[in-house]
C-alpha cells in the first residue's frame, strides 16, 4: 500500500472572505484504494480580512502544509499546493464540508469539523515507533500512526522494512495508561501499558512478541 504523495513542505497561504464562522479543524479520511484510508485535515483560523488555512496529513507528519493559493466564495472553498501538485474543491455543508481532492487522480472527501470532544482527543494525536523482536538476533520496525476524526480515531499501522504502509486498524482504544489495538487484515493484535515514557507491551501474530513503542520524530 502506498502512501499519499504529500509533503511537508510549506508554501504562503492567501485569504478568502469572510461570509459565515468556518474555523475550526475539519478532519476526514482520504480513500486511496478499498478499505484503506489516510486522514486529511484542513485547519481555518480566521483573520483581518479572511481566513488562514492549514492542510495537514496526521498519518504522516505533524508539520502543516500553507496552500500556494486559497479562495473561499459564499460556502465555496478551493485551494491548491503546487509543490504537491495537489488541490481541492469543496462546499460548507453545515458541520461538513464536501469535496474532491486532486493528486494524480480525483478522491471524493468529506470532512467534518470536529467537536470539543474531538479536540481533547488531539492529545493522543502521534506516530509512534518501535521494532518488534522477532527472535533474539531479528526484528523489524513497525509505525503506529494515530489521527483524530470526528467522534474517534483513524488508526493505520506501517511495517517500512516490508515497505507496506497504511495497514488498517480495525480496534483502536488509548488512555493515559493503556493502549490496545487491532488489525484484522494482518491478524495481528496489540496490548501495551505507559511504563518509563513508552508502551511496553506485546504484539501478537501468530504468536507473542514483545514491542515497546516510542513518540517518533516527524
Amino acid at each position: 500500500m502506498k502512501k499519499i504523495l504529500l509533503s511537508s513542505s510549506l508554501l504562503l497561504a492567501s485569504f478568502g472572505s469572510l461570509a459565515d464562522d468556518y474555523s475550526g479543524h475539519w478532519r476526514g479520511v482520504l480513500e486511496l484504494a478499498p478499505g484503506v484510508g489516510i486522514v486529511l485535515g484542513v485547519n481555518l483560523s480566521s483573520a483581518e480580512q479572511g481566513y488562514q488555512l492549514e492542510l495537514l496529513s496526521p498519518n504522516q507528519h505533524s508539520q502543516p502544509i500553507l496552500p500556494s493559493s486559497m479562495t473561499l466564495e459564499g460556502t465555496h472553498l478551493k485551494f491548491a499546493a503546487d509543490s504537491l501538485r495537489a488541490s481541492f474543491d469543496g462546499r460548507f455543508a453545515g458541520e461538513t464540508l464536501e469535496g474532491v481532492f486532486t493528486q494524480g487522480r480525483a478522491m471524493p472527501i468529506t470532512l467534518t469539523r470536529l467537536s470539543k470532544t474531538d479536540l481533547q482527543r488531539l492529545e493522543h494525536e502521534q506516530q509512534w515507533a518501535g521494532d518488534l523482536a522477532l527472535s533474539n538476533n531479528a526484528s523489524l520496525p513497525l509505525v503506529l500512526n494515530v489521527a483524530v476524526i470526528a467522534g474517534g480515531y483513524h488508526v493505520t499501522l506501517d511495517s517500512p522494512k516490508q515497505q507496506s504502509y497504511g495497514i488498517p486498524v480495525d480496534q483502536f482504544s488509548v488512555s493515559d495508561s493503556q493502549l490496545n489495538f487491532s488489525a484484522k487484515m494482518i491478524s495481528a493484535s496489540y496490548q501495551g501499558q505507559w511504563q518509563q515514557d513508552q508502551w511496553q507491551g506485546t504484539f501478537i501474530q501468530g504468536r507473542a512478541m514483545p514491542l515497546n513503542l516510542k513518540k517518533a520524530l516527524r
